[in-house]
């Protein structure tokens, strides 16, 4: 594997102080190891390293030559504050803050993909605030009339499956939504065809670099980490523009994009993923993704 590494010699790969689960430390892994095939001499940083000078709205760390000699940074995180800042100093990152944030709010991703692809029926749910909850949840019977039994709650900040619901009757939903009440939520249309079945498509600059099925008999929630298994598929051309428009739509250099299956087998969007984990990706299809990842930085760079 030969990459055009001669006029970016040292990068910055920013993660997360905070998290520290075995899957996202074997993603960090990955990571350094294909910047060590790519040639690329790639420092592992955290958030917690940096403080963002409000004053001047630039990044400070401890140890002033950090930042020196940096051709790129690897922003593994979702901390925009902290990337809009290395923005502000120059800094090329992949991803960019812009498109970090997007997608790290449901909402903002489909109001942000509005005549792009096929998304499934949403709604943005009424906000409250959390010392407040909800006191009259009659608002529900519009989702009711306009989505119809079961439809899908997603909290607009959330990873791996988790905080998702089905709501099969009134009863459920009301439930559900008081149980989340004071967090941003969207109502979506639920895709029966695609029920505990989707695709990730990983996107690498304009191209869909490896993909596979996900399937899960026990739940509606199709992800790895809820009990899904995975194996390696190829994508259509119908499911490779879905995926690809929907990235470049957000600005992303690199993305997990998660596709459903509609009736006749046409793809609809179901979420996209910045910072997608992709340990189970190459288990299931072979393809170390972080290496394309590093072979696009070099020809971006």
């Amino acid at each position: 594997m030969v990459y055009n590494t001669v006029m970016m010699k040292k990068g910055i790969l920013i993660v997360n102080a905070f998290l520290k689960t075995e899957q996202v430390k074997g993603t960090y892994d990955m990571l350094l190891a294909a910047a060590g095939r790519a040639g690329i001499d790639l420092t592992l940083m955290t958030n917690a390293q940096f403080f963002v000078d409000l004053e001047s709205g630039i990044a400070v760390t401890e140890h002033e030559d950090d930042l020196q000699d940096i051709s790129f940074i690897l922003f593994w995180n979702k901390d925009v504050f902290l990337a809009r800042a290395l923005e502000r100093m120059g800094y090329r990152l992949f991803n960019c803050a812009d498109a970090i944030e997007a997608c790290d709010s449901k909402a903002l991703t489909f109001e942000r993909l509005k005549g792009v692809c096929r998304v499934p029926k949403t709604f943005k749910i009424p906000m409250t605030f959390n010392t407040v909850g909800y006191d009259d949840l009659s608002f529900e019977s519009f989702l009711e009339q306009k989505l119809g039994y079961p439809y899908v709650i997603k909290e607009c900040l959330g990873s791996y499956g988790g905080q998702v619901y089905l709501a099969d009757s009134r009863k459920k939903a009301r439930k559900i939504l008081k149980s989340i009440e004071g967090k941003d939520c969207i109502a979506q249309e639920f895709i029966s065809e695609s029920s505990g079945c989707d695709l990730r498509a990983y996107v690498v600059g304009n191209r869909v670099a490896a993909a596979m099925i996900r399937r899960n008999p026990d739940d509606f929630r199709s992800n790895i980490a809820n009990g899904g298994s995975a194996e390696a598929c190829s994508v259509t051309k119908e499911q490779e523009d879905l995926a690809v428009s929907a990235a470049r739509a957000l600005g992303l250099d690199f993305a997990g994009v998660d596709i459903l299956f509609c009736e006749g087998g046409e793809p609809v969007l179901c979420e996209v993923n910045s910072n997608a984990q992709f340990r189970a990706l190459r288990d299931a299809t072979g393809i170390d993704v972080s290496d394309e990842i590093f072979r696009y930085i070099a020809e971006t760079v």
